[in-house]
């Protein structure tokens, strides 16, 4: 019976720690990492706080699994596949994730605080710039699927496109959860008219197979 019990009790225990690591990484968009307390979090799991500490004995230990959990939520590959649009072509996704931009996303405002927490935190800083390499990475691997594709000229650097695209996604993230102006926001059609003629720009003028 007890061997027959033992994945049972390893599943629940997982369960668990799921729901502890999702609940500490919603306190942590709500309340930043300082605001952040254990017993909110162990409420919010629907555990006791002596439930969290024989697996996370430090605040510190949860709050870098939390933004860990976050950050693996914002990597391109997960998101596509979210999202449903993994198999499109390479523009199409690059046209979407334009459009994308401008609108509010709850899982991109994590950034926020990430980029905040970071600065005076030396585990959250290893965590961002791990993921900032991943997403580069990712990145990277679209960017050159692209080429493959003959929607991106090959004489191109990968590493300039992939930065470009990386810098504006998060700047531009950035600038407008800060509170910029309306009136310096173009619509929606602009803006995507606009990086859509960017990259079209950056296409080869004789596709490769002609």
């Amino acid at each position: 019976m007890a061997a027959s019990g033992e994945p049972r009790r390893r599943g629940d225990s997982e369960l668990t720690a799921r729901r502890v690591v999702e609940a500490a990484a919603a306190e942590f968009i709500e309340r930043g990492y300082d605001g952040a307390v254990i017993s909110d979090i162990a409420r919010r799991a629907g555990v006791t706080p002596g439930a969290i500490y024989p697996r996370w004995p430090h605040k510190s230990d949860l709050m870098a699994a939390a933004v860990e959990h976050l950050l693996e939520q914002l990597l391109p590959e997960r998101r596509l596949q979210n999202l449903g649009i993994a198999e499109l072509t390479a523009p199409e996704i690059l046209e979407l994730w334009a459009a994308s931009l401008l609108t509010s996303d709850a899982v991109r405002d994590v950034l926020n605080q990430v980029f905040g927490s970071a600065r005076s935190n030396p585990a959250i800083q290893q965590l961002l710039q791990r993921f900032l390499d991943e997403q580069a990475d990712q990145m990277r691997a679209l960017v050159e699927r692209a080429a493959d594709e003959g929607a991106l000229d090959v004489e191109h650097d990968a590493a300039s496109v992939t930065l470009m695209i990386q810098a504006t996604g998060i700047g531009l993230h950035l600038v407008l959860s800060a509170g910029l102006a309306d009136r310096h926001i173009p619509s929606g059609q602009d803006w995507v008219a606009w990086l859509t003629h960017v990259i079209a720009s950056a296409a080869p003028e004789t596709p490769p197979d002609q």
